[in-house]
């Protein structure tokens, strides 16, 4: 289930998921890019692995922005919560720069100390899941009074915009309408969101067709799909979704999915 943040963290946090995965075996998942990176708590926790780079994933992890899609193995049944935050949140809430993990993961204590630690306790114990939000609620929010850092209103203004034309817009044009030379842009992208501005547009695009997809029947009309969402044509979605997710529509619309960009394979 996906659940909203409180009001003074919606410029940070983009939404809290919370869900479980009801296995004895194993399980495989694919994460791909929605131009986010975020926070994981394993809870209840079995083995969890990184199937890219074969490694065994911390209780409480940070991950990155990513070029291509990840797979995971869970053994074992499992309760999972993600703090999916805003392009900009992680590193208006820590100063740390979002490309140090790109593609990558981080073992959340190393960023956050053992209060991380503290707060996976808290959610491990909740009885329900309003119960954990307050948790994550009051923990972000402490974390908000003592930063020292202020969201840049530049990228904000530049989001905004991206998000404003759907991904339909080239970086070029947003450098025009804001004024800014595209070097610059690529630089404050990098170092505050971890993605390049291009990447970033085309992740607004992607997810915008499949907020289009996911509310029609079929893929009768998946040319009319694919130009409404602004490719070229059926063949130029094709091609852009099995580079970002790894297979075809079709196969996307008949999969379990625990998120939109996170789905059983």
């Amino acid at each position: 289930m996906q659940y909203a943040p409180s009001k003074n963290l919606s410029n940070f946090i983009k939404h809290y998921l919370i869900f479980d995965v009801p296995s004895s075996g194993q399980k495989q998942f694919r994460h791909f890019s929605n131009g986010h990176n975020g926070l994981v708590f394993t809870l209840k926790k079995k083995e969890f692995v990184s199937l890219n780079s074969k490694t065994t994933l911390p209780e409480t992890f940070i991950f990155g922005q990513i070029s291509e899609n990840q797979d995971f193995g869970i053994n074992g049944a499992t309760s999972i919560i993600i703090v999916l935050f805003q392009p900009l949140g992680f590193f208006g809430l820590t100063g740390i720069p979002a490309n140090n993990y790109i593609n990558d993961f981080e073992d959340s204590y190393l960023i956050f100390g053992k209060e991380i630690l503290e707060l996976k306790d808290c959610l491990q114990s909740s009885t329900n899941s309003s119960e954990a939000i307050n948790y994550l609620n009051s923990y972000f929010t402490k974390k908000l009074k003592i930063s020292k850092y202020i969201l840049d209103p530049f990228l904000m203004n530049t989001i905004q915009l991206a998000y404003k034309e759907k991904g339909n817009v080239s970086v070029n044009e947003l450098c025009s309408q804001l004024g800014v030379k595209e070097r610059k842009m690529q630089r404050m992208f990098s170092k505050q969101i971890g993605i390049a501005p291009k990447k970033f547009i085309s992740n607004i695009k992607l997810h915008y067709f499949l907020s289009l997809l996911r509310n029609q029947s079929g893929l009768s009309s998946l040319t009319n799909l694919s130009l409404q969402a602004g490719y070229y044509d059926q063949a130029h979605l094709i091609k852009e979704f099995k580079k970002t997710v790894g297979f075809v529509p079709s196969k996307y619309l008949n999969i379990p999915r625990l998120a939109v960009n996170l789905i059983e394979i």
